[in-house]
């Protein structure tokens, strides 16, 4: 419980953990406002492993993401030689969460995500873009698209809100091409948009950065697809950086190199 004078620092450091863990463990927007009185989780290192049962329907990698670890984790620590074959009954050792970091992702977004198995060896990069419009949402942006005649809608597999129209500040929107493991229509050539997954964040980067909440939501969000889809830090990128000369997105106002040591320091 948090008391009068309590930082997140200070709690992290009397419980054996890390104030960013705790921060995400905790769904906490902002360290600086504790409510005195307040719950925490605590992602202590000493906690105890649990034993999950698997059911049917269960895969590892949705079971990993319900308890906040990598599935590779999990598949070390049972000795699994096939993630994509788990049998129902089976007694998994599922690490406590202060073990490993904790997913950023809130629950309904984690729970959302993984329902949806991703091709395997199909998706080797990620791609990050802006809209280049300060106010707009995935639902039009879908319509625009399918008026300017682009099959399956919405070029991209992810769309990160920024509050401006109906979803909320960092709300993620996935879109019809990851549900079905369709290729993107992000980049311009086709080779591209096989493999790549395509992530646009509502906002003009050239007049202004993302929001605080649109970052965190895109940090939890490629960590979950390279953890789903073994991609490494080094294979996100930007569009600009993909194709240099054709285009400014995701602008100026976006640093690839501050996004890329925060995803290479969990």
């Amino acid at each position: 419980m948090v008391r009068k004078n309590d930082t997140l620092h200070g709690i992290a450091r009397k419980y054996g953990t890390s104030a960013a863990d705790l921060k995400a463990y905790n769904n906490i927007s902002n360290p600086d406002l504790l409510l005195v009185g307040s719950k925490l989780k605590i992602c202590s290192k000493q906690a105890r492993n649990v034993t999950y049962v698997v059911r049917k329907g269960d895969s590892l990698a949705a079971v990993a993401s319900r308890f906040g670890v990598k599935t590779s984790t999990l598949a070390r620590i049972n000795r699994i030689s096939r993630p994509d074959l788990i049998r129902v009954g089976r007694k998994l050792t599922v690490p406590a969460a202060g073990g490993t970091a904790p997913s950023r992702l809130p629950a309904v977004q984690r729970q959302a995500l993984a329902k949806i198995r991703p091709t395997p060896k199909k998706w080797t990069k990620i791609v990050i873009h802006h809209s280049a419009t300060p106010v707009d949402d995935a639902v039009n942006m879908h319509r625009v698209h399918e008026d300017r005649g682009m099959e399956n809608g919405l070029a991209y597999h992810f769309v990160i809100s920024n509050g401006s129209r109906k979803a909320s500040d960092g709300e993620i929107y996935i879109s019809k091409r990851w549900k079905d493991q369709l290729d993107g229509g992000h980049v311009k050539k086709l080779a591209w948009n096989q493999t790549c997954i395509g992530i646009c964040l509502i906002g003009n980067f050239e007049l202004r950065p993302p929001t605080t909440k649109q970052l965190d939501a895109l940090l939890g969000l490629c960590e979950y697809l390279m953890e789903q889809c073994n991609i490494s830090a080094e294979k996100v990128t930007t569009h600009k950086i993909l194709h240099p000369g054709h285009t400014v997105c995701p602008g100026k106002n976006f640093s690839l190199s501050a996004f890329s040591e925060k995803i290479s320091s969990r």
